[in-house]
């Protein structure tokens, strides 16, 4: 049974389409931080940034996803300072600092993460599915649409070390009478 979770090419849901959009990434933060201004009188972690981080983390670059995170973290610290009449400002620093920590190590780690998810998915692809082959030489035709002899493809997309031998039969065909006798 094929997994449900990937189109014919292998990727993931929130890889296409809009997901995987700057824009749509970046209206996505804004519309966590208003549902976060309607509920800064909860002191607890914003959860809700980590969606948007994650999924920014995932598809875009270390540095966009860092730069959201970043500005994430300090719309609650924002929200304090505008709109509370006597803001404990050691703690409101501490807690966006702690949030701007948090939410950098989930961008890495989630980064981390989906770079490898994609460089495994694309190991995967070049190594299972049907291959073109020569019939005539056995020679395999590769994502560049060269011709590479078999041995090479399997040893530059594997670690595969080939040796070479001669089996019976081939021998008996080839080198008739050189070849040693079968007992």
């Amino acid at each position: 049974m094929k997994e449900t979770t990937f189109n014919q090419t292998g990727i993931l849901p929130f890889e296409r389409g809009l997901w995987n959009r700057a824009w749509f990434i970046i209206l996505l933060c804004l519309v966590f931080v208003e549902v976060d201004w309607e509920l800064v009188p909860l002191t607890m972690f914003p959860f809700i940034f980590i969606f948007p981080v994650m999924l920014a983390a995932w598809n875009r670059s270390l540095l966009f996803t860092m730069v959201c995170g970043g500005a994430l973290s300090l719309t609650r610290l924002t929200h304090q300072f505008i709109f509370d009449r006597a803001p404990d400002t050691a703690n409101e620093f501490t807690a966006a600092l702690i949030r701007f920590f948090v939410l950098m190590l989930l961008a890495a780690l989630t980064h981390q993460l989906g770079r490898q998810s994609r460089q495994l998915r694309k190991r995967v692809q070049a190594l299972e599915g049907m291959l073109p082959i020569c019939s005539f030489c056995k020679c395999i035709r590769n994502e560049k649409e060269e011709w590479v002899q078999l041995e090479n493809y399997i040893s530059g997309h594997s670690k595969a070390i080939f040796t070479h031998g001669l089996c019976p039969d081939c021998a008996t065909r080839h080198y008739g009478d050189y070849a040693p006798k079968k007992p």
